[in-house]
């Protein structure tokens, strides 16, 4: 009867966790320690991420809420036709548009902003401003708010990861030398005894 043969999980275990009997070392136990550190850092970032994240979301927009409370939505006149989708060049930004409303005070105020593309000269344009009617920076928009979580938290949680693993490789750099130091010092004292000629 042939040798049974393992299963390939079993063999992916025995592999993970370098195996059982007397030849396993005290390094090999400190690695595996380290891979299960890795392990657990990586299952328990995950929603650790998910809570900051949970945090993050209902910070940013405490802040949108703030900024949009201190500025005020007016209706301004396009003085000139906004660029065309054909017009607007990738990774230079949204090119600006000049309106003009007038502030509570009477003055008239003249700024470029974001209008859509096709908005024409004359045509009405919303804008923030502040409550003297200044021109505004727009305040964050619920989408912006969703992707400023997903990048703080995919950087966060990618960085913990990249550091604990980066550690994990130092360690097995390690042990790989000190292993090799301890092999070459016993070889050397078992090597003339294993060299000598028997007469």
């Amino acid at each position: 009867m042939g040798a049974e043969v393992p299963f390939p999980a079993w063999r992916t275990l025995r592999a993970f966790t370098l195996g059982r009997g007397p030849l396993k070392r005290g390094s090999d136990r400190v690695q595996f320690a380290a891979r299960l550190v890795l392990v657990l850092v990586v299952l328990v970032s995950i929603p650790v991420a998910l809570a900051v994240g949970t945090v993050v979301h209902e910070r940013l927009q405490a802040v949108a809420r703030e900024q949009a409370a201190g500025l005020t939505r007016v209706t301004a006149v396009a003085l000139e036709d906004a660029p065309s989708a054909a017009e607007i060049r990738p990774g230079r930004g949204r090119p600006g548009t000049t309106v003009q409303w007038v502030a509570p005070d009477g003055v008239p105020v003249q700024v470029q902003v974001w209008a859509p593309a096709g908005t024409r000269a004359g045509d009405r344009v919303r804008a923030w401003t502040t409550a003297d009617g200044r021109p505004a920076a727009d305040p964050m928009t619920a989408l912006q708010v969703v992707r400023s979580t997903i990048v703080f938290v995919t950087i966060g949680w990618a960085a913990s990861v990249l550091v604990t693993g980066t550690a994990y490789a130092v360690l097995c750099w390690v042990l790989d030398r000190h292993r090799d130091w301890r092999w070459t010092r016993e070889w050397a004292e078992i090597e003339p005894t294993w060299s000598r000629r028997v007469p």
